[in-house]
């Protein structure tokens, strides 16, 4: 009879499978968002910028991804966000030392 392996400890490494095929999702903003029972729901989209028949430009929204997670996985989003912003911005200024 095979065993099942252990679960690894929490916080520790898990390897993710298929990196490279992961899409590259860019976005601008979040025009929606929803919680429909735990199920979280946030659209994130971008403009595009068309042309027109004059020589201006128009900057159309355009949908680019449907997120949908559970309360746990968007906190742990929150948090991954949280932190990154936490290490782009800039320090503050030390005091004088003593």
């Amino acid at each position: 009879m095979t065993e099942k392996p252990e679960k690894p400890p929490e916080g520790s490494f898990v390897p993710i499978r298929d990196l490279p095929a992961a899409p590259i999702i860019f976005f601008e903003f979040c025009p929606t968002l929803g919680n429909n029972q735990g199920l979280i729901n946030i659209m994130l989209a971008t403009g595009i910028v068309m042309p027109t028949a004059s020589t201006a430009t128009d900057v159309v929204p355009v949908a680019v991804a449907h997120l949908r997670c559970s309360t746990a996985a968007a906190t742990q989003l929150r948090d991954a966000i949280n932190k990154a912003l936490m290490i782009g911005a800039p320090m503050e200024p030390q005091g004088r030392a003593n």
